[in-house]
């Protein structure tokens, strides 16, 4: 069984839950080892067996909306060692040298040769190191590993290959003034592709830490941001300031655990708005559908799809107009039979887009007279018309108040209502679970998980639901 990094987006819960659920319920079955706020260790079951394993690496970086690029690991260092080779502080020196030519002697022998970072030697070589801590608030981060490790690792790693036969080995160099000041990002995948870090005389060596120790890994396959920018920027009719994101949009469609044959999967978005969900559903390959009470955003989401296409330079597929129509989500049963859909992906109303915090009792009758009815009708439709065993992932508002606490709606409440379970987004009998209170769950089962920026007045609370046949 072989281990491999999988780089975090930048709500590491929501990625830590996408990639279980994906490991547990896709083809590629594997598990989480260890974790931070940055990396998943990874450990699949068959997957190094197919001599195209990296051919699936990329399906799978394609698929995931939270994982910013995967690397093979090659070796661990435990905690102790690195602390003994890079110290808050010195006392001995001979301790450092001892534990810092244990790190050389671990690094020396993976970095050249069959089955390791770099194949072979080419006469020029070029790398990139990127160091990803814990946790990026740490003190240790900015004060030790930027200043002392990244300098030692690019000065020993270019020493190495020159001793294995390169005449000439190079290394990405990160702006002085970042490293000085300790507020340093690792390359991020558009740096990948820029410096062709894929190719086999270059490369991007991720030296990444969880609580336990210091991961080594090459990166096989990286996101490509710019592609789903591209989509959710250029489209003919956007809402910035409330649109829902590619990324989230791509886990969220991966809840619903439609991950084979999803060319014959039918899904609908019953809150279209301006199509983003379809659109990347789309480029998922699934049967789409979608639907709102406004005609123009139904006309916006079509116009947006003919454009994907026109982007993809493909055909728009027959009676695409007639997939995205006018109709209130309340209705829905009456224009889809029953058990028609596969799943169910969607962002309904929120409540307004306040550009000030709302007083609590503002809030509460918002919640009382039209958002919990409004999900309560939506999910009753759901039931009807989705298969069994089936499920929804959407999104329901948490709004801070100006004169209390923080407000959302009862949704495992409304979802018993109307035959619908409650599926935890993270299960810790299958994550090993931390001891640092930033990284520690606080429950065995999370049933839900929040999607926000700091000072947003309404925050996204991200649920699974799946459908219990009524006795």
């Amino acid at each position: 069984m072989e281990r491999f990094i999988f780089v975090l987006g930048s709500n590491w819960q929501l990625s830590i839950a996408e990639l279980d659920n994906y490991l547990k319920y896709s083809s590629n079955k594997g598990k989480i080892l260890d974790y931070s706020a940055n990396l998943a260790v990874v450990e699949f079951d068959k997957l190094y067996q197919d001599k195209h394993y990296i051919n699936k690496l990329m399906k799978i970086q394609f698929v995931l909306g939270g994982c910013q690029k995967i690397a093979q690991i090659y070796d661990f260092i435990d905690i102790n060692t690195v602390l003994d080779a890079f110290p808050v502080q010195i006392n001995k020196y001979k301790y450092v040298e001892k534990a810092r030519n244990k790190i050389l002697s671990v690094i020396d022998n993976i970095i050249v040769g069959k089955s390791r970072i770099f194949p072979k030697v080419y006469k020029s070589m070029f790398f990139a190191i990127s160091i990803y801590p814990n946790l990026f608030d740490d003190d240790y981060y900015s004060k030790i590993l930027v200043k002392h490790l990244l300098p030692f690792l690019n000065k020993e790693i270019m020493e190495i290959l020159i001793q294995k036969g390169a005449e000439k080995a190079l290394y990405y160099q990160y702006p002085e003034k970042y490293i000085k000041s300790g507020n340093l990002n690792p390359i991020f995948p558009h740096h990948v592709i820029k410096y062709d870090l894929l190719k086999e005389n270059r490369g991007e060596i991720i030296f990444g830490f969880t609580e336990e120790g210091l991961y080594i890994a090459r990166t096989f396959t990286v996101d490509d941001p710019n592609f789903k920018k591209r989509i959710d920027e250029e489209k003919p009719h956007k809402e910035f300031k409330s649109a829902i994101s590619p990324k989230l949009t791509l886990a969220m469609l991966n809840f619903l655990n439609l991950f084979e044959n999803r060319q014959s999967k039918k899904i609908i978005d019953p809150f279209v708005g301006n199509g983003t969900i379809i659109l990347f559903a789309i480029l998922q390959d699934f049967q789409f559908y979608g639907s709102d009470k406004d005609n123009q955003k139904v006309n916006n989401t079509i116009r947006n799809i003919q454009w994907l296409f026109e982007f993809l330079e493909e055909e728009v597929p027959p009676f695409t107009h007639q997939r995205i129509f006018k109709q209130n989500s309340k209705d829905l049963s009456s224009i889809f039979e029953p058990y028609f859909f596969d799943g169910i992906c969607t962002e309904p109303e929120l409540g307004p887009f306040y550009t000030e915090t709302p007083y609590y009792s503002q809030v509460k009758e918002l919640i009382n007279t039209e958002l919990t009815p409004l999900y309560d009708k939506l999910l009753r439709e759901c039931y009807k018309i989705l298969k069994p065993n089936s499920r929804i992932c959407f999104v329901s508002p948490i709004i801070s108040t100006l004169d209390g606490n923080d407000i959302q709606l009862n949704i495992e409440k409304i979802a018993s209502k109307n035959n619908f379970r409650l599926v935890p987004m993270i299960d810790l009998n299958r994550i090993p679970n931390k001891s640092n209170q930033k990284l520690k769950f606080r429950k065995k089962y999370i049933k839900s998980i929040i999607d926000a920026k700091k000072g947003q007045i309404v925050k996204r609370k991200i649920y699974v639901l799946e459908k219990v046949e009524a006795k």
